[in-house]
């Protein structure tokens, strides 16, 4: 048999372990995200009152985080480990802003609508 122990490591060769009851095998795939869902990066990352990093200070992300974006804009750019981007996204259970700069992905992501 053909195995690994989880998604990301390395393939090895193994005996089958039949039992006298083997009925198959299977692949298990990773849960897909809801559209518009979105994993932060870094660490003690801030959101927004405002697309902009002066206005108030309203929820800190401790780590990695999944969020739902409901819509983004061009605002205020923002640097971060070398990266500059003016894309900020909305995100409705927090009502506040986030830089992208702060979200996985591209720097405008994909399959988001743009904020009115």
């Amino acid at each position: 048999m053909v195995e690994a122990r989880e998604s990301g490591t390395r393939i090895t060769v193994a005996d089958v372990r039949l039992g006298g009851d083997y009925a198959g095998a299977v692949r298990i795939a990773p849960p897909t995200q809801a559209p518009g869902t979105f994993s932060t990066w870094g660490t003690d990352v801030w959101t927004h009152q405002e697309p902009s990093t002066g206005s108030p200070r309203v929820h800190k992300f401790p780590g990695p985080t999944t969020v739902r974006v409901d819509c983004q804009k061009h605002a205020e750019p923002v640097t971060a480990e070398g990266y500059t981007n003016d894309a900020w996204s909305y995100l409705p259970e927090y009502r506040a802003w986030i830089t992208n700069i702060y979200i996985k992905g591209p720097a405008w992501l994909d399959g988001v609508r743009t904020c009115p």
